[in-house]
């Protein structure tokens, strides 16, 4: 099958990032009953918020359960595989397009928090192939279908005399999504309430994370940074999504140089995932050794007369 090398990535990564499963295509879900919403609304107004600003949020109609995502949030298997066609020619040259247009301010971002900007070009690319596969769950849905199951099944007062032991350990996984749930919903609330619009429903992956460096709405609120002081941190608009990426490695200890074990760490930080954080360096580094041969190569050719510095 002759397919063109763009389409082939675009399609790989449409079904590999975590923003596009458990599928692109429609996915089951249904309207939060009255109780439900009661249940998000008491428990959201423990943590402070005003009970009209929280009708107006949980009561909204467009406001869904997706069963599916919160399946996949609590097991959550990890392919290596999937992160294998970061490796390919194609995909190493579009990061390098990517760092050749956008290197006055990964430059910036580069010198502002002393990181390398190749790891934060391996980082976009893996998140959201720069943008082009942002998700489509809303992220308020994300964390309220997990928290409204978790209700359900681990608080319910009728419960099974004899659970199996796959049975307990995913309920014990719900709880402890549910916790994390919990903490970023009242983020995500606050990032709602200081906008003042709650009419826009903020979409990502099926993990919660939304923007082109896909942060959760506690690393938004943390280490999202305002690139251009106009206010606002825009996830969804490279310098901001740039600057914030490199404040986060920052913030967690990374140290320039792509070659340092302690970034490992780092990284780690980012994505909990070993597969992730080979990723990431194998890329940022392929990028490094490209801009460093094309760079060598073209003071070369300045040094020959054929072109000018």
């Amino acid at each position: 099958m002759n397919v063109k090398p763009w389409l082939s990535i675009f399609l790989f990564c449409f079904l590999v990032m975590g923003a596009a499963s458990p599928s692109q295509a429609k996915v089951k879900s249904s309207r939060f009953s009255y109780q439900e919403q009661s249940y998000l609304i008491g428990l959201m107004k423990q943590q402070g918020f005003q009970d009209a600003f929280l009708k107006k949020v949980f009561r909204d109609k467009r406001l869904k359960k997706i069963p599916a995502v919160t399946r996949k949030n609590v097991i959550n298997k990890e392919n290596k595989r999937n992160y294998e066609n970061f490796y390919s020619p194609y995909s190493i040259s579009l990061a390098h397009r990517f760092s050749k247009r956008w290197r006055t301010v990964l430059g910036r971002a580069s010198r502002k928090f002393q990181v390398d900007q190749e790891v934060l070009v391996a980082i976009l690319l893996i998140e959201t192939s720069f943008g082009n596969i942002l998700g489509r769950h809303p992220v308020i849905a994300v964390f309220s279908s997990i928290l409204v199951e978790n209700q359900q099944k681990n608080h319910s007062s009728f419960k099974p005399k004899e659970l199996s032991e796959l049975e307990i350990y995913r309920l014990q996984r719900l709880q402890k999504k549910a916790d994390w749930a919990a903490v970023e919903l009242v983020a995500l609330l606050k990032i709602l309430q200081k906008s003042g619009d709650t009419s826009k429903q903020l979409k990502g992956s099926y993990a919660g994370a939304f923007g082109i460096p896909q942060f959760l709405p506690s690393s938004y609120l943390k280490w999202g940074y305002d690139s251009d002081n106009n206010g606002s941190v825009n996830l969804f608009w490279f310098p901001d999504a740039i600057y914030s990426t490199a404040n986060y490695l920052k913030a967690h200890g990374w140290k320039k140089g792509l070659h340092l074990e302690s970034n490992r760490d780092v990284i780690w930080d980012y994505n909990h995932s070993q597969t992730y954080v080979d990723t990431v360096l194998t890329v940022a580094k392929k990028v490094a050794q490209i801009s460093k041969r094309k760079s060598k190569a073209r003071r070369k050719y300045v040094a020959a007369g054929i072109l000018e510095y």
